[in-house]
């Protein structure tokens, strides 16, 4: 989308999330939003798996323009042929009833689901020293045929939880970026433009490859937001820009 201009705003200070009740999160993700809706917002995009889960419906209900959520890709995952898939989340995600729905449409597959409580605070704490972070000290040793990444900090180590099982990692990234983008085009959902947008069967797409057109576009570089601007556009031009690709 590199016509579009960007904003990101990221609640470091309350962050991660996926530990609190859930009227904690919808309080925070309030608070967050009335900061964004201050813009001439074409659309917005919840980049976290337990607001989503927790928050997005009163979101949507707030707000005149469509929102996008992330959820975990249980179904492309279960549909790769594995027997046993293992779903990495928080436990406010694993508890919600969008969680319980996707799981539901998973037929024969063993679904296997587990919050590592303090990963996404030790991701968040070590992003520019991964070499301190030992994920054998948070991840459940067991075997399964694919992993789901629920919850967005777990996608900067996707390809070392990829070594960790032997098998390929799933996460829904890649699926909301194209429904952002369809919307933007002036898509429509099942007749009403903000109804279940972020709930469809998630893009199979590797997002641990970069794309060239964006490492040479800074121009589309978003715009950051908050008292923790500074290291997220660091975190931002680390990772979109030096990353080997795979």
């Amino acid at each position: 989308m590199p016509a579009e201009k960007f904003l990101y705003f990221g609640d470091n200070l309350h962050a991660p999330y996926g530990n609190r009740s859930e009227e904690e999160i919808r309080l925070l993700a309030c608070r967050a939003f009335g900061k964004l809706a201050k813009y001439p917002l074409k659309a917005a995009v919840i980049a976290c798996n337990t607001v989503t889960a927790d928050a997005a419906a009163l979101l949507r209900a707030r707000y005149p323009f469509p929102i996008v959520g992330v959820e975990p890709a249980v179904l492309p995952a279960a549909r790769s042929g594995a027997a046993r898939v293992l779903v990495l989340a928080t436990k406010a995600t694993l508890r919600s009833t969008r969680y319980g729905a996707l799981c539901a449409r998973c037929g024969n597959t063993e679904i296997v689901s587990y919050a590592p409580e303090r990963l996404a605070a030790a991701i968040e704490k070590n992003i520019f020293h991964r070499e301190r972070l030992d994920l054998s000290k948070h991840l459940p040793r067991l075997k399964c045929g694919a992993v789901v990444l629920g919850c967005t900090h777990y996608i900067f180590f996707k390809r070392e939880i990829e070594d960790f099982y032997g098998c390929r990692a799933y996460d829904g990234n890649g699926g909301a970026a194209d429904r952002l983008s369809f919307l933007l085009r002036g898509g429509r959902i099942e007749g009403d433009f903000c109804q279940n947008i972020g709930i469809a069967d998630h893009q199979n797409i590797n997002t641990n490859i970069c794309s060239k057109k964006s490492q040479k576009n800074s121009k589309n570089a978003p715009i950051f937001l908050g008292m923790a601007k500074n290291k997220n556009k660091k975190v931002f031009l680390t990772f979109s820009y030096t990353n080997k690709c795979s």
